[in-house]
C-alpha cells in the first residue's frame, strides 16, 4: 500500500472517530448537562497530557498573553461545541465544525498576515455561505441556539488554533497541549458547578470512550499529514460530516433538511478546493 493510500485512510479513520466522538457524547448529553461533561472530558484528557509531560520532563510556557488568549478561546470552543451537539442535529453541528478552515484561513490573512489568493478567497466566501444557510431559522421557527452555539464553536477554535501557531515559535507541541488542557479543564469547572450532577458509571464510561476516541482522531489526522500531502488526506477528513449525517440518522433518526443539504455541498466545495491548493 503507498504512502498515499496509507494517509487517506488514517484521515478516514480520524473523520469516523472524531464524528463517533460526538455521537457518544450526544448519549452521554441524554443523562448529563454538556457544560459537565466538556468538564469531564477535559478533565481524563488532562490526566493523560499532564502524565506525558511529566513523563519526558515538564518545561515553562512562553509567551504568557498568547497562551492565555489560547486558553480563554479553547475553553470557549469546547463549551459551545458540546453545547451544540447536545442541542442540534449531528450532521449540521459537524458540517460548521469542519467549515472553521474557512474562519481559520481568513483569521491566518488577516492576523499572521499569510498571502491569500483571490480563487482561494472565492472559496472561503462560499463555506461562510453555506454555514449562513445551515443556520438560517425557516419558516416555522426561530434562531436555533444549538446552530448558534456550533458557529462560536468553530469561530473560538479557528481563534485558538491561530494562538497555537504563534505558540509553537517558542513552545514545544507537548508543552502547549498539556498546559492548555489543563489550564481549559480549569476555566471550564465554573460552568459545570451549577449543573453538577452525581455523574452514573454509564456516562463516565461514554465519555472516557469518547476523549479516547477524540485522542485517537487527532493521533490518526497527524500520522496522516506526516504520510502524504493534505491535499490527498483533507478530502478524506471531510467524509466526517457524511459520516455524522449518517450515525445522526441512524441513532437518533435526525433526517438532513434542505439547508444542511446545500450548506454541505457549499462548504465541501470550498473545502475541497482549498485542499487542492494547499
Amino acid at each position: 500500500m503507498t504512502k498515499q493510500s496509507q494517509g487517506a485512510l488514517l484521515m478516514l479513520a480520524s473523520a469516523f472517530l472524531f464524528s463517533a466522538h460526538l455521537l457518544i457524547l450526544k448519549h452521554a448529553s441524554l443523562s448529563l448537562h454538556p457544560f459537565q461533561i466538556a468538564f469531564l472530558r477535559n478533565t481524563m484528557a488532562s490526566v493523560v497530557l499532564g502524565g506525558m509531560l511529566l513523563w519526558v520532563g515538564p518545561s515553562m510556557i512562553r509567551n504568557g498573553r498568547t497562551f492565555a488568549l489560547r486558553c480563554v478561546l479553547g475553553a470557549g470552543a469546547g463549551l459551545a461545541l458540546y453545547y451544540a451537539n447536545a442541542n442540534a442535529p449531528l450532521a449540521a453541528v459537524t458540517l460548521i465544525f469542519h467549515a472553521r478552515i474557512f474562519l481559520l484561513l481568513a483569521l491566518a490573512s488577516l492576523i499572521l498576515k499569510e498571502q491569500i489568493s483571490p480563487p482561494r478567497w472565492l472559496a472561503i466566501i462560499m463555506g461562510f455561505t453555506g454555514i449562513i444557510i445551515v443556520i438560517m431559522p425557516d419558516r416555522t421557527g426561530g434562531w436555533s441556539m444549538g446552530l448558534l452555539a456550533a458557529t462560536a464553536a468553530a469561530a473560538l477554535s479557528s481563534g485558538s488554533q491561530i494562538a497555537v501557531k504563534a505558540l509553537t515559535r517558542d513552545n514545544a507541541p507537548l508543552t502547549i497541549a498539556a498546559f492548555s488542557q489543563l489550564a481549559i479543564t480549569a476555566l471550564s469547572a465554573p460552568m459545570a458547578i451549577p449543573v453538577w450532577l452525581a455523574p452514573p458509571l454509564p456516562a463516565m464510561a461514554l465519555i472516557g470512550t469518547a476523549a479516547a476516541f477524540s485522542a485517537m482522531a487527532a493521533l490518526a489526522a497527524a500520522k496522516a499529514f506526516s504520510l502524504t500531502q493534505a491535499s490527498v488526506v483533507s478530502p478524506m477528513d471531510n467524509a466526517g460530516i457524511v459520516l455524522s449525517a449518517a450515525l445522526g440518522f441512524v441513532f437518533f433518526g435526525e433526517a438532513p433538511g434542505p439547508g444542511i443539504v446545500i450548506g454541505a455541498i457549499l462548504v465541501l466545495g470550498g473545502a475541497f478546493y482549498v485542499a487542492q491548493k494547499t
